[in-house]
């Protein structure tokens, strides 16, 4: 997953925000709630069947598929010269609200047609793994 916190100039909400993307059933794992037309509420188990029918739809179609998710952090526990470390994480990345799948086409780099063709030639069986 990537992961990024984002300070908010806007001083009536939440003054950082974490975002987080990657493998959907990965980001779902770490989510407790989940936006639903535009309101947050708890992630059940029918609206994780939701999810992964949604997920396999989008993946049957042969797209690449991102989960995202997010939450703003009490500004209580994360002060405006809070010093975040990426590497002793020292905030939270569970508990966060799933908002969305996005798919896009990923087509294979412009060399591989090539590089496929010359293993073929060469007696190499080509299997590409998504």
């Amino acid at each position: 997953y990537q992961l990024s916190v984002h300070k908010n100039a806007n001083p009536s909400e939440s003054r950082y925000l974490l975002v987080m993307k990657g493998a959907p059933e990965r980001i779902l794992d770490r989510c407790s709630t989940i936006l639903v037309q535009g309101k947050e509420q708890a992630l059940d188990e029918e609206l994780k069947d939701a999810f992964q029918n949604a997920y396999l739809e989008l993946g049957g179609l042969g797209e690449r598929v991102l989960g995202f998710c997010h939450l703003a952090l009490p500004d209580d526990q994360f002060p405006d010269d809070f010093q975040f470390d990426s590497d002793e994480v020292n905030f939270t990345t569970e508990n966060l609200c799933f908002v969305g799948l996005i798919s896009m086409i990923d087509p294979p780099r412009a060399a591989v047609p090539d590089a496929v063709g010359k293993c073929r030639s060469a007696g190499i069986k080509v299997i590409m793994v998504t």
